[in-house]
């Protein structure tokens, strides 16, 4: 084992104790019962990243520092983890099976009840489409693909008012609703679509960015979703 008071320099030495006491950061984790990832192991080596993050560097834990966290994490806790080959284009990790589409959000307008998706997928031929039977039928197939290579969107979300870290799952097989809304909802140039159709309130809201060319899904319904574990930070 190195020596640390011979072997490092004071500024080293400082650096050193300043991550210590950012892993020792106060953080009270929650974790759901009957979650796989409900370890010992895979909450400690997250939460390590996590304080890594956010109280070493200094910045919310987010988008790629997300997913190798995440991954990191599930390989440490035992799991069977394959990242995604090159040139995937819907999901990012395949965990014991599983493929998962990895996101993170630190926005300031998150809402506790549900949750906002801006980019579920690229989609170039919104741009395209000038009627509704090309926008219904391209969007159906586009739908009918993602849910067929992707099993769960798992989110991270980082609440910055008053410091929360949530870590919720989506799953996929929600949005094959898609594939009951017909031509008449795809009438105009970007629709936004609640669905199920009349249902108050929606499981979620899909919508057509034109001006982006993307697939965006808004306001899904928190309930119908697994929140993971939880990471509060002191505010």
């Amino acid at each position: 084992m190195v020596d640390f008071t011979i072997s490092v320099t004071e500024a080293e030495q400082r650096r050193l104790r300043e991550f210590i006491s950012a892993l020792r950061t106060e953080c009270k984790a929650q974790m759901h019962p009957e979650s796989m990832f409900n370890t010992e192991s895979f909450e400690s080596e997250f939460r390590s990243k996590l304080l890594t993050h956010h109280c070493f560097m200094g910045s919310p834990l987010f988008q790629e520092s997300f997913d190798s966290a995440f991954i990191t994490a599930c390989a440490y806790a035992g799991h069977e983890v394959e990242k995604a080959p090159i040139g995937q284009r819907f999901w990012d990790v395949k965990v014991n099976g599983i493929r998962i589409s990895l996101k993170s959000s630190k926005s300031k307008g998150l809402r506790p009840g549900t949750l906002h998706i801006s980019k579920l997928t690229e989609a170039a031929w919104i741009q395209d489409c000038r009627t509704a039977a090309k926008r219904c039928e391209e969007t159906h197939r586009l739908i009918r693909a993602y849910c067929a290579e992707v099993d769960a969107i798992i989110r991270l979300r980082y609440f910055q008012v008053n410091s929360l870290y949530e870590l919720v799952e989506i799953p996929v097989d929600l949005f094959s609703q898609v594939l009951k809304i017909g031509m008449a909802h795809f009438a105009s140039d970007g629709p936004t679509i609640n669905i199920p159709i009349g249902k108050k309130p929606c499981d979620f809201t899909l919508k057509l960015d034109r001006s982006d060319a993307k697939v965006t899904i808004g306001n899904i319904n928190k309930e119908l979703c697994t929140v993971h574990g939880t990471w509060q930070l002191p505010e």
